[in-house]
C-alpha cells in the first residue's frame, strides 16, 4: 500500500514539473542626451551649456540641490512628489507636469508689492503670483501674499510627497536671499536652508 502511495506521489509530482526556463536576457535601459534614461522622470541634463540667459530666462525646477566633492546630487523629496503626480495624473511622459519660474519685468499689481516687480511660480498644486526685488550683485528677495495664491488641486496634491513638498518649496522661496545664474542653470539660496533651488532654463 505505501508503495503505491509512493508510485502515485511520483507520478503525480513528475506530471507537475515543468521546464525550467532560461532567464531573459537583461537589456539596458536606453540612455538620452545628459545620461537620462527618457524613463527617468526625475532626471535632468546637469551640465553647463552656454547660451543667453538672464534672471527673465523662463526656468524649470530640478530640485534641491547639494554639492559634495564637486558633485551635484538632487533630493528625494521632490523626485517622490514628481513620481506622485506621474502615477495619479494617467503616466503621460509627453506631458509631464513641469515646476515653473518666471520673473518679470513689469511692477506687480498686488497692493502688498508696491515697487517690486512681479513673478509666477507653478508647482504641482499652486499657482502662485508673487513679487520680488533684486540687485545686479546677486541679491534676491521674494515675497509671496496670500492673495497671490491659488490652490490648484489634482489626483495627487493629497499625497505626503506633494503635501510636504509644497510646504518645503514655498518656505524656501519665501526665504530667499540670493541668486546665482551659470549658463543655462538658476541657483536660488534660502536663508537657514543648506540645500539651493535648482533651476534649469527651460527651453520648450
Amino acid at each position: 500500500m505505501r508503495n503505491l502511495l509512493y508510485t502515485i506521489l511520483i507520478l503525480l509530482f513528475s506530471g507537475c514539473s515543468t521546464e525550467i526556463e532560461d532567464p531573459e536576457p537583461f537589456v539596458p535601459l536606453p540612455i538620452g542626451p545628459g545620461g537620462c534614461n527618457p524613463k527617468d522622470i526625475c532626471c535632468f541634463d546637469l551640465s553647463e551649456k552656454s547660451g543667453v540667459y538672464d534672471l527673465f530666462s523662463s526656468w524649470e525646477f530640478a530640485g534641491f540641490q547639494t554639492i559634495s566633492n564637486g558633485h551635484e546630487t538632487l533630493d528625494n523629496l521632490t523626485c517622490l512628489a514628481r513620481n506622485a503626480v506621474f502615477a495619479l495624473g494617467g503616466e503621460d511622459y509627453d506631458n509631464l507636469f513641469k515646476v515653473t519660474l518666471q520673473f518679470s519685468n513689469e511692477d506687480s499689481k498686488i497692493s502688498a508689492c508696491e515697487n517690486w516687480a512681479a513673478f509666477n511660480l507653478r508647482t504641482f498644486s499652486n499657482k502662485i503670483t508673487g513679487c520680488y526685488s533684486s540687485s545686479e550683485a546677486g541679491s534676491l528677495s521674494m515675497l509671496t501674499p496670500e492673495k497671490g495664491i491659488e490652490y490648484i488641486p489634482n489626483y495627487a496634491s493629497t499625497t505626503l510627497p506633494v503635501s510636504v513638498f509644497e510646504d518645503d518649496f514655498l518656505k524656501a522661496i519665501q526665504s530667499v536671499e540670493s541668486y546665482e545664474i551659470k549658463g543655462n542653470k538658476l541657483y536660488l539660496s534660502s536663508k537657514g536652508i543648506r540645500e539651493k533651488l535648482l533651476f534649469i532654463a527651460n527651453e520648450n
